[in-house]
């Protein structure tokens, strides 16, 4: 294990740095990547149970007739139809562009065989294709795609350190855009999750559902009423969490680009995202069914 460079003598650090101007502290970029897996893996499973919670909210709001060709459509507390794989689509294929990018800035700062920084950025074109139409404005997707090409261009450069600045210069104004998205979405997904919690709740306090109070019935039923209603918690927690660790994102990258200019710089956002993705993994596993 390195021994950290704040217990290293004032001036070994500064000898080594100017010793290894091309080098990069690639521990960090290393725990970027590690922590938007955690949080892209701990957002898939939260979008999995809002899914099943949604249909099974369609069911119980459907109304008295026969069932359709359609099945249970979802629809909105107005109870319109709702197209709940529109803004999950959006959602999912940012943290997936995230992920793909911080893979891509780990194997350039560790110094990865040119064939493995060629395939995260084969990855990261694919995963911005992915993006569906209109997630990004012209400006900001050329942005992001243009750093795919810098990526390419880092593999030639003599030092790891000017091929980073090149292609986290040009990614920021797409990783703004993405975290503005995200937060027209989320307000979205917060409100279908309360409308899925009201109707639930206004199924359950209805005339004749409940069994007779103080009976064993009434307590089991009161049971099953309370672990919804904390699964629903969980789920509004993690969107919540999903929803900071986007939006941060950007603001965590200009920190860790300016570090490559000040290597001593504080990285308390980094600290930050790494906590969220934590605290998304303990959410996602008390989600039933994950």
């Amino acid at each position: 294990m390195s021994t950290p460079s704040f217990l290293l003598p004032a001036a070994l650090l500064l000898a080594l740095l100017a010793g290894c101007a091309g080098s990069v502290d690639s521990g960090k970029f290393i725990a970027l990547r590690d922590a938007a897996v955690q949080v892209n893996r701990g957002a898939q499973a939260s979008f999995d149970q809002l899914q099943r919670d949604a249909r099974d909210s369609a069911v119980l709001g459907y109304p008295d007739r026969k069932v359709g060709a359609q099945g249970f459509p979802l629809v909105n507390a107005q109870g319109e139809s709702y197209d709940l794989s529109a803004p999950l689509s959006r959602v999912t294929a940012t943290l997936d562009a995230l992920s793909c990018y911080s893979e891509a800035l780990a194997k350039l700062a560790g110094g990865g065989k040119m064939e493995d920084i060629d395939r995260a950025s084969q990855d990261l074109a694919a995963s911005l294709r992915g993006l569906p139409a209109g997630t990004l404005d012209t400006q900001a997707a050329n942005g992001v795609a243009v750093a795919v090409d810098a990526l390419g261009q880092a593999m030639l450069a003599a030092q790891r350190r000017e091929g980073l600045r090149g292609v986290m210069d040009r990614a920021q104004p797409g990783l703004d855009a993405l975290a503005q998205m995200m937060e027209r979405v989320d307000e979205d997904l917060k409100l279908y999750v309360l409308n899925i919690r009201l109707r639930y709740l206004g199924l359950v306090n209805r005339d004749g559902v409940r069994p007779p109070y103080h009976s064993w019935d009434r307590y089991r039923f009161d049971q099953q009423v309370a672990a919804q209603l904390a699964g629903y918690d969980r789920l509004e927690q993690a969107l919540a969490s999903t929803d900071k660790a986007v939006r941060d994102f950007p603001e965590l990258h200009r920190q860790l680009r300016a570090s490559l200019d000040q290597p001593g710089k504080p990285l308390d956002r980094l600290h930050d995202f790494i906590a969220e993705a934590r605290r998304l993994r303990a959410l996602y596993r008390d989600l039933p069914n994950s």
